[in-house]
Protein backbone atom coordinates (compact mmCIF):
# COMPACT_ATOMS: atom_id res chain seq x y z
CA UNK A 1 0.00 0.00 0.00
CA UNK A 2 2.82 2.39 0.79
CA UNK A 3 4.05 2.23 -2.82
CA UNK A 4 0.66 3.42 -4.08
CA UNK A 5 1.04 6.57 -2.02
CA UNK A 6 4.60 7.26 -3.15
CA UNK A 7 5.05 10.44 -5.17
CA UNK A 8 7.63 8.62 -7.28
CA UNK A 9 5.04 6.05 -8.41
CA UNK A 10 2.32 8.51 -9.39
CA UNK A 11 2.24 9.81 -12.94
CA UNK A 12 1.38 13.50 -12.79
CA UNK A 13 0.83 13.90 -16.53
CA UNK A 14 -2.78 14.51 -17.60
CA UNK A 15 -3.55 14.73 -21.29
CA UNK A 16 0.06 15.73 -21.95
CA UNK A 17 0.14 18.39 -19.22
CA UNK A 18 2.46 17.80 -16.24
CA UNK A 19 0.68 18.87 -13.04
CA UNK A 20 3.31 17.67 -10.56
CA UNK A 21 4.42 21.23 -9.93
CA UNK A 22 1.04 22.17 -8.44
CA UNK A 23 1.80 22.29 -4.72
CA UNK A 24 -0.04 22.68 -1.45
CA UNK A 25 1.64 25.86 -0.26
CA UNK A 26 0.81 25.07 3.35
CA UNK A 27 2.93 21.90 3.11
CA UNK A 28 5.99 23.97 2.25
CA UNK A 29 5.40 26.32 5.19
CA UNK A 30 4.63 23.39 7.54
CA UNK A 31 7.84 21.52 6.70
CA UNK A 32 9.96 24.64 7.18
CA UNK A 33 8.19 25.53 10.42
CA UNK A 34 8.32 21.98 11.81
CA UNK A 35 12.09 21.93 11.32
CA UNK A 36 12.38 25.18 13.29
CA UNK A 37 10.03 24.09 16.09
CA UNK A 38 11.60 20.63 16.48
CA UNK A 39 15.12 22.10 16.52
CA UNK A 40 14.11 24.11 19.60
CA UNK A 41 12.25 21.35 21.47
CA UNK A 42 14.49 18.60 22.83
CA UNK A 43 11.69 17.28 25.05
CA UNK A 44 9.61 16.14 22.06
CA UNK A 45 10.27 12.64 20.71
CA UNK A 46 12.04 12.92 17.35
CA UNK A 47 11.33 9.38 16.15
CA UNK A 48 9.89 9.00 12.65
CA UNK A 49 6.44 8.01 13.93
CA UNK A 50 6.06 11.05 16.19
CA UNK A 51 7.27 13.41 13.46
CA UNK A 52 4.98 11.84 10.85
CA UNK A 53 2.00 11.88 13.23
CA UNK A 54 2.63 15.54 14.07
CA UNK A 55 2.93 16.49 10.41
CA UNK A 56 -0.25 14.59 9.47
CA UNK A 57 -2.26 16.12 12.33
CA UNK A 58 -1.03 19.62 11.53
CA UNK A 59 -1.74 19.27 7.81
CA UNK A 60 -5.23 17.88 8.48
CA UNK A 61 -6.00 20.93 10.62
CA UNK A 62 -5.00 23.36 7.86
CA UNK A 63 -6.92 23.99 4.66
CA UNK A 64 -5.27 22.86 1.44
CA UNK A 65 -3.97 25.71 -0.68
CA UNK A 66 -2.83 24.29 -4.00
CA UNK A 67 -1.05 26.75 -6.24
CA UNK A 68 1.09 26.76 -9.35
CA UNK A 69 4.73 27.31 -8.49
CA UNK A 70 4.64 30.51 -10.54
CA UNK A 71 1.75 31.88 -8.42
CA UNK A 72 3.47 32.16 -5.03
CA UNK A 73 3.56 35.96 -4.99
CA UNK A 74 -0.09 36.20 -6.00
CA UNK A 75 -1.09 33.66 -3.33
CA UNK A 76 0.82 35.31 -0.47
CA UNK A 77 -1.09 38.54 -1.21
CA UNK A 78 -4.52 36.86 -1.36
CA UNK A 79 -7.15 36.62 1.37
CA UNK A 80 -6.71 32.82 1.33
CA UNK A 81 -3.09 33.09 2.52
CA UNK A 82 -2.43 31.46 5.89
CA UNK A 83 0.46 33.08 7.67
CA UNK A 84 3.36 31.30 9.35
CA UNK A 85 1.96 31.93 12.83
CA UNK A 86 -1.23 29.98 12.13
CA UNK A 87 0.81 27.12 10.68
CA UNK A 88 3.13 27.23 13.71
CA UNK A 89 0.12 27.12 16.07
CA UNK A 90 -1.24 24.06 14.22
CA UNK A 91 2.12 22.31 14.52
CA UNK A 92 2.44 23.08 18.23
CA UNK A 93 -1.10 21.82 18.86
CA UNK A 94 -0.33 18.64 16.91
CA UNK A 95 2.89 18.16 18.90
CA UNK A 96 0.90 18.44 22.13
CA UNK A 97 -1.53 15.77 20.89
CA UNK A 98 1.30 13.42 19.90
CA UNK A 99 3.17 14.06 23.15
CA UNK A 100 0.02 13.17 25.12
CA UNK A 101 -0.61 9.93 23.20
CA UNK A 102 2.42 8.78 21.18
CA UNK A 103 2.01 5.86 18.77
CA UNK A 104 5.52 4.46 19.02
Amino acid sequence: MKNLLSREVLNYTIDGCFVGDIINFNEIIAVKTMREVLANDDSFCHCDTCIEDTYALAMNSLPSRYIQVTSEDKYTQSEDYIDDQKVRASIIKAMEQVRAAPNH
